[in-house]
């Protein structure tokens, strides 16, 4: 199987960047499974249907895939505690925008 090439989100790589080295080596692991295998995450419903998700510790990755583009986007980078509330806020504000 071919890899799927990852786009990340300005506002994703910025909350990666500034995450604790051990964090951040988790959060690049998994970018890189995700990579071999989106469909590894788990899809969200509701008001962010057609994202998908994946665990890592206390964080979650918000992300789309496109196989026909073999193609992961990368949305968003948080704690699981804000980050489906703040992703809900923002696509209400900037409809069609995922």
């Amino acid at each position: 199987m071919s890899r799927y090439r990852l786009v990340i989100a300005p506002e994703a790589a910025e909350v990666i960047r500034a995450l604790h080295p051990d964090l951040k080596r988790s959060v690049r692991s998994a970018l890189d499974a995700l990579g071999n295998a989106p469909s590894i995450g788990e899809p969200l419903r509701g008001e962010l249907a057609g994202l998908w998700r994946y665990r890592v510790r206390r964080f979650r990755i918000v992300y789309t895939s496109d196989r026909s583009a073999r193609t992961v986007r990368i949305v968003a980078v948080g704690p699981r505690r804000s980050i489906y509330e703040d992703l809900a806020a923002s696509r209400r504000r900037r409809p069609g925008d995922g």
